[in-house]
């Protein structure tokens, strides 16, 4: 525990070194694998330095952002370690007058959609976890689920539990991230889901619980943040407290039934023709989308778009279910397994050997970034090898139309439990297959085995 301990310690002082220290740094958070800092001054970030600190498995320059990946876990353990040094040396992150004063950029809009649903993936994949053991104990032994009703009706009301409160959860931390009153989105959200709206009619037309999903929680909170900012500047502060939290909800409120919500849900419709259009016929075209997806993932991953694609995957569910879509994607970490095992057998490199024998059993249960950034980005071809694993992987994800209970999270194979009912052997096939076809495809390719 100790040599653990020690180990994150010394994460956290390598970090603080080639950022500049803290005086730099303007925020500070984590997502599941990496440290995200924004700095004040860009140039005093090491990026080549910090890649060679043992524990750290690469960086990301991701615009307004960058990104040091050190681990599932140790993510969260290193920014703890990290905030609590900035509390007792007494400084504060960025102000919230800075933050909005921030100009628009699309990098900026992507860090902020990551930072409101990163914090909702504990959940998701614990009350996924859930339902996906209930989901197996009634494939492996029905009689005995049959027999204990009570228990598995109890166990499927924990796994649900996340999906009451989702939306609610995503209004907070979107007003948080804004740098308004998380309440208020919190409250927002549930204006939206309200049941009783199915009794109200506005102009003539009923109202819809829940409709616009998730994009609608989101487009209202961000506007219910925006405005709540703007009335509090101009609110006399004796007033603030009592008045801009009502004007704030009553005009959302307003805003959000009588525009956005309706905006949100023929989006919503769009996105769920076009999901069926491409990923749920029978056609042979959705099996070319779905390797187009799995082979290209990657690539987003790198530039950090695919950052924008979380709230899709959440409305996904939401329209069909199942995210369809998730699984796909996760095959490009697949095919870098199969990648990256070649170059294990192969590699007389005894330092990247260790490497690989280190991040593929991660790799196999679904965090790939280690095996990305560490091995088979740096060599080059074998990332191409992956890719190509991924497309294979991806193209059985579509073919056998596999989609997972929860709308993100995990990957890999810890993405067994969470695969809709009866499609773990399909699954299991597409995993396997990008394992394959990577392997096969870096043997093709070959690489350049670094000098010692």
């Amino acid at each position: 525990m100790a040599n653990k301990i020690e180990h994150l310690e010394l994460i956290a002082d390598a970090i603080e070194h080639h950022i500049g220290g803290f005086g730099n740094v303007a925020t500070l958070t984590n997502c599941m694998t990496r440290v995200r800092v924004v700095l004040r001054d860009r140039s005093l970030f090491n990026a080549e330095a910090l890649r060679k600190v043992d524990g750290v498995k690469g960086t990301v320059d991701a615009g307004e952002q960058f990104q040091i990946i050190v681990g599932a876990g140790t993510a969260s353990k290193v920014t703890g370690i990290l905030t609590k040094r900035m509390n007792r040396a007494g400084i504060a992150p960025a102000a919230a007058d800075d933050a909005e004063r921030k100009p628009f950029s699309i990098r900026r809009c992507l860090n902020i959609l990551a930072a409101i649903f990163v914090p909702t993936i504990p959940a998701l994949i614990g009350c996924g976890l859930i339902l996906g053991l209930v989901n197996v104990c009634r494939l492996i032994g029905p009689e005995f689920v049959a027999s204990h009703q009570d228990l598995f009706a109890l166990l499927t009301v924990m796994g649900k539990a996340v999906f009451t409160v989702l939306a609610v959860m995503i209004g907070m931390n979107t007003a948080k991230e804004l740098q308004a009153s998380p309440a208020i989105g919190a409250v927002m959200a549930a204006v939206l889901a309200a049941p009783d709206l199915a009794n109200i009619k506005l102009f003539g037309s009923a109202l819809t619980p829940g409709g616009g999903g998730i994009f609608a929680v989101l487009l209202v909170c961000v506007f219910a943040a925006k405005f709540e900012l703007w009335f509090r500047r101009y609110c006399k502060e004796s007033l603030d407290l009592i008045l801009t939290p009502m004007v704030t909800i009553l005009v959302s409120s307003l805003a959000a039934l009588l525009i956005l919500q309706p905006l949100a849900h023929a989006v919503n419709q769009w996105l769920g023709d076009l999901v069926a259009l491409s990923l749920l016929n029978n056609s042979a075209g959705s099996v070319v989308v779905g390797a187009l997806l799995g082979g290209g993932f990657l690539f987003l991953l790198l530039t950090g778009l695919h950052q924008g694609l979380i709230p899709i995957h959440a409305q996904i569910l939401d329209t069909f279910g199942l995210n369809y879509l998730f699984p796909i994607l996760a095959m490009g970490g697949m095919g870098q397994v199969g990648a990256a095992a070649y170059v294990y057998l192969k590699t007389k490199n005894s330092r990247l050997k260790k490497t690989i024998s280190g991040a593929l059993p991660v790799g196999i249960i679904g965090v790939g970034e280690p095996l990305l950034f560490g091995v088979s980005l740096p060599l080059g071809k074998p990332f191409i090898a992956g890719c190509i694993g991924g497309a294979a992987g991806g193209a059985v994800i579509a073919a056998c139309k596999v989609g997972i209970i929860i709308p993100f999270g995990t990957a890999g194979l810890s993405l067994l439990p969470l695969v809709g009912a009866g499609q773990i052997l399909p699954f299991l096939l597409a995993v396997v297959s990008a394992w394959v076809v990577g392997f096969v495809a870096a043997m093709i390719l070959g690489f350049t085995d670094p000098q010692e």
